[in-house]
């Protein structure tokens, strides 16, 4: 498949991506409507996934489609263990570290870490945002986008090409985002502020950050699923302003407990992967192969 016939695929991808979850997001507002589904109940719970199910869907088909194969985007249940072990350090650093760095700059008590009641509510939302939301949505953007998008740059300069397929694939998954917020019915998402928006950006950045220095899709896919259903919860004990230094420095301190995470996976995280019983093969790494095909329809990571 030469160049121009793959930027074709992957324009076709993006207007497909942009295209059908949407509408099944529509059909499902309106039959939620119809039959009175409350979105808290569990068939609403799950109602709500069927756009990112359908994101992955599409995902699949168009890897097919170019004869890609699920291990080479770092889309293996053998690293399921490491990306959720990865996801609880960070849980970690959020509901231990920075509470306790806080009290150094506050009074005590400042952030309260609340538990949210284990019942089947609890149970349908993380079944749902862990092991649907989360995965779906990141092998639909950074498994498959990002290394088409990278397969089909013409330039021959790594760095440059990775920076710019992070940022475009994050840009435009926050257009997909914000089109779905802006269309919810629910206020608190479709008056979204500028900033709002913009964190989205951001963290999609970081999220193809994470993908590519793991190697492990399901690293930014459980983080993604902390963010969109969170097991615990904070709450301000004490009134404090965002722009303090106290609560900016424990939040970098969150921050760098991440990236040395992330840059040690290969010590901790490696070792724990179970990708086969014997004669495991390497697999491409992301950070350093990425645009090296093995043939011509090969993925780029």
């Amino acid at each position: 498949m030469n160049r121009l016939k793959e930027i074709g695929v992957m324009l076709l991808y993006m207007g497909a991506i942009l295209l059908f979850p949407w509408v099944i997001f529509l059909l499902v507002r309106w039959a939620a409507t119809l039959f009175a589904v409350e979105p808290t109940s569990l068939i609403g719970v799950f109602l709500s996934a069927l756009p990112n199910i359908m994101m992955f869907i599409l995902a699949y088909l168009f890897l097919k489609l170019d004869d890609w194969d699920f291990r080479s985007l770092g889309l293996h249940i053998g690293k399921m263990l490491p990306g959720f072990i990865f996801t609880v350090f960070a849980m970690v650093g959020l509901y231990i570290m920075v509470p306790f760095l806080m009290t150094i700059f506050y009074e005590p008590k400042t952030l309260l870490v609340s538990v949210n009641p284990i019942n089947l509510q609890f149970i349908a939302n993380f079944v749902r945002s862990w092991l649907i939301v989360g995965i779906c949505e990141e092998f639909a953007s950074r498994g498959y986008l990002l290394n088409k998008l990278y397969s089909v740059l013409p330039t021959k300069y790594n760095l440059p090409k990775k920076i710019f397929s992070v940022i475009f694939v994050a840009l435009f998954f926050m257009i997909v985002s914000v089109t779905r917020y802006k269309t919810s019915g629910v206020n608190q998402l479709s008056n979204m502020n500028s900033f709002q928006i913009w964190l989205i950006f951001f963290y999609g950045c970081f999220m193809g950050y994470l993908y590519l220095i793991t190697e492990n899709i399901f690293v930014p896919a459980f983080m993604q699923a902390l963010l969109d259903f969170p097991p615990f919860g904070l709450t301000v004990g004490k009134a404090f302003y965002f722009t303090d230094f106290g609560f900016i420095f424990s939040m970098t301190a969150l921050f760098f407990l991440i990236l040395i995470l992330t840059h040690t996976y290969r010590i901790w995280g490696k070792p724990l992967e179970f990708i086969g019983k014997k004669g495991i093969q390497p697999e491409p790494d992301a950070a350093e192969q990425l645009g090296a095909k093995s043939h011509e329809n090969a993925p780029v990571s």
